[in-house]
């Protein structure tokens, strides 16, 4: 049956359509062959697609499931590489649908990958290097295959995609690696001293990896020795290292695997293959030059010995970079740049080297991070897009530079990979033929080449725009010009123009940012003053680097507010006014939290912290800090200054915890461990002081003829030692003996053990929550006490044990989950541990009803109190929420902590952790909670950084979450369409498995 001829028409060559389909009804009958014929005449090439169903007959064949044939049309489009593959190998496609499709939406871990390549070496014989590469390059196209369905089908992020290729690559090196260097020695003997690293320098360094990438490798042994056969290890590892090569890059039957580019190593082509660490380090110290700096900088060990290429890349570190600006190293990154300039010249349709290309986006990055990262170690980061955003907290690129240039450079790269994925081959040069562009255009989404040039060519322009200014911001920080801005600060032009470009420039309130302005103008020394024609340069500097925060209005108000507050602020406008850097970090800090704002106000020896440069290592280790508040308090014997001193010491370390937050120098743990351990320390030295006057009054509290025992237990967060900013502390107090005993009397006379400690715990909820000029120190809550608010605030061991013995409810049990030890006696608290709270807490069998019950009380909180609407969500106690993953982890601990001490845990993620290594969660509901508990706390975190209260309200909508989304580091005019959909989607999750794991699903 010949095909209808409208479906002819959009062939080149009809005539060869017409046979082709002919071929495809003896391959796969008439009903079939019509839907390949339909949907290649649909294609941008339908020759071309009619020509690769035909070839691919058997993969099609056994591929018949819905929307089997796009699916695979898409590929075949994509990708001419793909067609010869399917061609060899046709069990790849129904693979791919049968087993791969539903999964194609998650990314595979390096792990997953390093597990897949040994089981697909398994069966190589020892020796048999023919039988090695071709089973690494199987399954490496099978892999390929699947990576290129993510980006096709699911239109994976491209971050995932470089990030996946690159792990693919990284397995696929270690893999291959570890067989053969299992060959050596069993033919050649273990050398001694044994060693042997590949470092990943590159994209592959970079874990962002293109899909036809060469991977720039470089080969370290330890250390000169031999094997027990009497070779150099010189010699055994040059040998290692040539085959390893070969067998990674040399061309089969098969295909290659990753082409093997050996030219970042010392002295180049000419070097040694392999070089010792000792001559590595003494290369780099004598002869290594700037443009080995920046390779350096995406260095990362793959395969090998890990810890001896981490020795190397830790002992270059000064080499990379430099604790002092080298102006010898600027003028290197100027010749650089000129080298690039001339090379780039003649290559306009290339996506890398020309003009405006990725190469010059990466050189932007590098240029900063070799500049600035000896003075900044968070710039230190080899992915280029995570480097980019550290530089943005480091105040030396704008927010919405950062952003065009990171959407420049995804743009770019999408490009790159889909012309690579065409033959496999590693290009970066658009074709010039209309109909193969067009192929491009399409596979992006465009609707016409006409669409796609003009997205590239504002792409490229903006990034040829700023890497022709960027040495210019190395050095002399120079500010960009921008008209909305000139216009808002010129107060020759008109009030309603100056506003409305106010407005365009991102303040939502431009009346009042507008006053903001004019007050400004009026503070001795301010740049903002106009003392000539136009604007100053630092006027413009700063307004712009004020309205590329995530809050524009709120920075200029708590800017101007920040400046009247001063006694002399000509000197921090001078300050600012050299370095546009440091006025970058301050504004973030007033744009992201006026919490934290206020705090710098309060504390002006911290602000000049924040003006000069970060702290090294913002992740305090937690004893440090109990000595750092050690060594103030030990500076008097004065109570009233104590308490001054303690006041100054939370204070100050809470903002300096705030500001390395919102600046992503810490993780959420980090930030709760590190709050948790400032309680900690300061409950520790409000009862020393306590204790100190109760001693002076009363005497000594005697038991048995001994000290009588007190432990402060801290529960909820300060328990799990999740403290978040403005959190209570949840604390009982119990005291060791029968409370009729008296002590031994001081100035007041002798009292009752139970009254002198219930005075005891009074004098320390009063130090803690005593308000000075400094601020108080916490709230404190002590409702989950035995008999709750109605019962004595201390109760003795006996009387503790008695009442969750014989009266505690369940939902009290479930808060000693979280029961540990915040100060007092720490032999007194192992025997309330071992004696009341294992038996009670985790030995003593469960109500019938315990899981129900527990639930029904989750559905109270969420009904109750945090009655969520259409327009507010709450991030703590609503559907989805931390409640979930909480109470989730908390009625596992108590069905199994009876048997498996290990479960005993009072941090949620640890405990987490502990219920999937005891598979008690499967892996992927302990991923889900795991990740969604984080996701969940670094919004409630950033919730109380904005507002400086203990908020978990999230809006819906409007600017309050557009703000919000900004401040979580989201860009782009959707970001908070972006913030709600990722929140629905982890609340949905986590419910989903809460559900399950409590028996309501």
């Amino acid at each position: 049956m010949s095909p209808p001829p409208a479906l002819l028409d959009p062939f080149r060559d009809p005539a060869l359509a017409r046979r082709l389909h002919e071929a495809l009804v003896a391959q796969h009958g008439t009903e079939q062959a019509g839907r390949l014929l339909s949907r290649a005449s649909r294609s941008v090439d339908p020759d071309g697609l009619m020509l690769a169903f035909e070839r691919i007959g058997p993969a099609l064949r056994a591929s018949r499931g819905v929307n089997a044939v796009d699916r695979a049309a898409r590929l075949l489009e994509t990708s001419a590489f793909l067609t010869r593959t399917l061609v060899s190998r046709p069990a790849l496609l129904p693979w791919l649908e049968r087993t791969q499709l539903s999964a194609l939406g998650t990314p595979k871990t390096v792990d997953v990958y390093r597990a897949e390549a040994r089981a697909a070496l398994r069966r190589v014989a020892e020796g048999d290097e023919e039988g090695l590469k071709r089973a690494l390059r199987r399954y490496k196209s099978r892999e390929q295959l699947r990576l290129v369905a993510r980006d096709v089908w699911q239109h994976a992020p491209l971050v995932e995609c470089g990030r996946e290729m690159a792990a693919l690559a990284q397995a696929i090196v270690e893999s291959a690696l570890g067989v053969l260097d299992a060959w050596s020695a069993a033919r050649h003997g273990v050398p001694s001293p044994a060693g042997f690293c590949v470092l990943g320098l590159g994209k592959l360094g970079g874990g962002d990896l293109n899909f036809s990438s060469d991977i720039d490798l470089i080969y370290l042994y330890r250390e000169e020795g031999q094997t027990p056969s009497g070779m150099s290890n010189a010699e055994l590892y040059r040998r290692l290292g040539e085959r390893l090569t070969r067998v990674l890059s040399e061309v089969t039957p098969e295909g290659f695997c990753f082409r093997v580019d050996l030219n970042l190593r010392p002295h180049g082509r000419v070097g040694p293959l392999v070089r010792s660490l000792s001559s590595m380090l003494s290369y780099y110290e004598v002869s290594g030059r700037t443009w080995e700096r920046a390779a350096l900088v995406k260095a990362r060990p793959v395969a090998g010995d890990i810890a001896l290429g981490e020795s190397l890349l830790e002992s270059l570190r000064p080499f990379v970079y430099p604790r002092s600006l080298d102006l010898g190293a600027v003028e290197a990154l100027r010749r650089l740049k000129g080298r690039i300039d001339l090379r780039g010249q003649p290559l306009i349709r290339d996506v890398k080297l020309g003009p405006g290309g990725i190469r010059e986006v990466e050189f932007f990055v590098n240029a900063l991070q070799l500049v600035h990262g000896g003075k900044d170690p968070a710039l230190r980061e080899p992915n280029a897009l995570k480097a980019l955003q550290r530089i943005v907290r480091s105040g030396l690129v704008s927010d919405s530079d950062a952003e065009r240039l990171a959407d420049a450079y995804v743009f770019l790269r999408h490009v790159e990979n889909r012309l690579q994925m065409r033959e496999e081959r590693q290009t970066h040069t658009l074709p010039s033929e209309t109909f193969e562009l067009n192929r491009i255009a399409r596979g992006l989404g465009f609707r016409d080449t006409a669409h796609f040039e003009g997205a590239l060519e504002g792409h490229r322009r903006f990034v040829k725009d700023a890497f022709d200014r960027l040495l210019g911001h190395a050095a002399r920080e120079d500010v960009p010009y921008d008209a909305h801005l000139v216009r808002a600060l010129d107060s020759e032009t008109p009030e309603e123009e100056r506003r409305r470009a106010l407005a365009d420039r991102g303040f939502a309130e431009p009346e009042r940012a507008l006053e903001a302005l004019a007050r400004l103008a009026r503070i001795p020394g301010s740049p903002f003053v106009e003392a000539g024609p136009g604007p100053s340069h630092e006027a413009l500097g700063m307004l712009s680097a004020l309205a590329d925060t995530p809050d524009p209005d709120q920075a200029l108000m708590l800017f101007g507010e920040f400046l009247q507050r001063l006694r002399s602020p000509e000197g921090y406008l001078a300050l600012l006014t050299r370095s546009p850097r440091a006025g970058r970090r301050l504004f973030h800090v007033l744009g992201s939290s006026g919490f934290l704002a206020r705090s710098l106000m309060r504390l002006p020896q911290l602000l000049d912290t924040l003006m000069q440069d970060a702290p090294e290592n913002p992740d305090k280790p937690v004893a440090r800090i109990h000595e750092e508040l050690a060594q103030r308090m030990a500076r008097t014997n004065d109570a009233e200054e104590a308490q001054v001193l303690l006041r100054r010491f939370k204070n100050e370390e809470t903002l300096r915890i705030g500001l390395a937050d919102i600046g992503g120098e810490l993780s959420v743990q980090s930030v709760a461990e590190q709050l948790t351990a400032i309680a900690d320390a300061t409950l520790d030295h409000c009862l020393f002081l306590a204790t100190a006057e109760l001693r002076e009054r009363f005497g000594e509290a005697l038991w048995n003829g001994q000290s009588a025992g007190f432990v402060v237990v801290a529960l909820g967060k300060l328990g799990g030692r999740e403290l978040g900013y403005h959190s209570d502390l949840d604390l009982i107090f119990v005291y060791e003996g029968d409370g009729l005993s008296e002590t031994t009397g001081g100035e007041r006379g002798r009292i009752t053990l139970h009254e002198y400690f219930a005075r005891l715990v009074q004098r320390l909820v009063a130090l803690l929550q005593m308000s000075l000029s400094e601020g108080s120190l916490y709230r404190v809550d002590a409702g989950l006490r035995p008999s709750g608010n109605q019962g004595t605030l201390v109760v003795s061991q006996q009387a503790f044990h008695t009442h969750h013995r014989d009266r505690a409810q369940l939902w009290e049990r479930q808060a000693l989950v979280r029961a540990r030890m915040a100060a007092g006696e720490a032999d007194l608290w192992e025997r309330l541990y071992a004696e009341s709270l294992v038996p009670l807490v985790y030995e003593r069998p469960l109500p019938e009803n315990a899981q129900h019950e527990i639930a029904r009380l989750r559905r109270r909180m969420e009904t109750e109190l945090a009655r969520e609407t259409a327009d507010v969500l709450d991030v703590k106690l609503g559907e989805g929420g931390l409640a979930d993953v909480e109470f989730a982890t908390q009625t596992l601990q108590l069905l199994h902590g009876g048997r498996i001490p290990e479960l005993r845990r009072t941090n949620t993620l640890e405990a987490l952790r502990m219920l999937q290594a005891q598979r008690i969660l499967s892996w992927d509901d302990a991923e889900t909670l795991y990740n969604g508990y984080l996701f969940l706390r670094r919004v409630e975190t950033r919730l109380r950084l904005v507002h400086g209260t203990s908020m978990s309200r999230l809006p819906t909508h409007g600017r309050a979450l557009e703000l919000l989304a900004r401040r979580l580091g989201l860009l782009g005019p959707d970001a908070g369409a972006q913030l709600l959909t990722q929140y629905r989607d982890c609340a949905s999750e986590v419910r989903a498995v809460y559900a399950r794991l409590m028996g309501l699903a």
